[in-house]
């Protein structure tokens, strides 16, 4: 399975088939079509360019390994590689758990590049040029919704935030994007803040130049194209918050502000609305970025959950505010 600038690529025994402008859902259950069809069984390959199918097709019960560097070339390997990867090599790649996450079994990898970057966090944290949520600045938060756009659930988000007059921000899939055109156009019309969180929720440490380059400028491009207009996209937020000292030069180079964030509700977990309010409202502080989702998945309980928390925040003293407002309350310099 390859993602592509039109959206993915299967390779399998019948050949390769090209799904354009479409979410996940659509290549899913093709995949689940097709295992259905297949007496032997059927396994996906996908590299870490990739993180937008692998829950789904656990779900599907579909196994799923994970090709990890050097087989990467600086942003994909394509659907073709992939798929003899899978037939000469299966005890080189990473089964991925039932129910885990894209990048399992890479934990310690991943904690050490977070480690090796804090230097460069803290640079561009007070040149203004990253927010990583807590920093105090004052009784301010900021809400943050990833994975998006998705065609049920971003609008019911969008009309809890509308009834409760409050700002957030959506960093968005460029491949959602892509599928969903009429979604982002409601984001920007309705003032929200749009992001960028890739085109396939890769995580960017892995891609070289060319592959940085189509991960965000595709995005990039897609996001304006929906929106009818070359409104700039400044803000930036890592898929799986993966970064390392160099992407982090070489985003702020393209003059991208990198977000992070400090509360986690951990919504994917789907652990039940009031747990996920009850989260969010136990570990607040001034200055804090929220993460939740409005994509990936079912995110109903998300949803359900968000009066809660805009009345929760409310009722403790903070006020909701967009990630401009919330950088300018630093009183660090921010974008020139």
């Amino acid at each position: 399975m390859e993602v592509t600038r039109e959206g993915y690529r299967i390779a399998g025994p019948g050949g390769v088939e090209v799904l354009e402008r479409c979410d996940w859902g659509r290549p899913v259950a093709r995949l689940a079509e097709l295992a259905d069809r297949t007496p032997e069984g059927l396994t996906v390959v996908v590299d870490s360019a990739n993180g937008l199918l692998d829950a789904p097709l656990a779900a599907a019960g579909i196994p799923v390994l994970r090709a990890d560097p050097p087989v990467l070339a600086d942003g994909g390997a394509t659907a073709e590689a992939l798929a003899d990867l899978g037939r000469s090599r299966p005890g080189a790649l990473a089964a991925l758990p039932s129910g885990g996450w894209t990048m399992s079994g890479r934990e310690e990898e991943i904690a050490a590049a977070d480690r090796a970057s804090a230097p460069v966090e803290r640079q561009l944290v007070c040149a203004g040029r990253m927010l990583a949520g807590g920093d105090g600045a004052g009784p301010l938060v900021a809400l943050t919704f990833d994975d998006g756009p998705h065609p049920e659930f971003t609008p019911r988000v969008l009309d809890v935030l509308e009834r409760h007059d409050a700002p957030a921000a959506f960093f968005c899939i460029g491949l959602n994007a892509l599928a969903h055109p009429g979604v982002v156009r409601r984001i920007a019309r309705a003032g929200r803040t749009l992001g960028n969180h890739t085109w396939s929720h890769a995580y960017l440490p892995d891609v070289g130049p060319n592959g940085l380059a189509l991960q965000l400028g595709r995005t990039r491009e897609v996001l304006a194209e929906a929106c009818g207009d070359d409104r700039p996209v400044r803000w930036l937020r890592p898929p799986y918050g993966g970064r390392s000292p160099q992407l982090l030069r070489t985003v702020d180079a393209l003059g991208l502000i990198t977000v992070l964030w400090d509360v986690d509700a951990k919504d994917w977990s789907r652990p039940g609305p009031a747990a996920i309010a009850e989260r969010v409202l136990g570990r607040v502080r001034p200055g804090s970025v929220i993460l939740l989702h409005d994509g990936g998945g079912d995110r109903s309980q998300t949803v359900a959950a968000l009066p809660a928390v805009i009345t929760g925040l409310r009722d403790r003293g903070y006020r909701i505010v967009d990630l401009d407002t919330l950088l300018a309350a630093t009183g660090r310099p921010g974008p020139g």
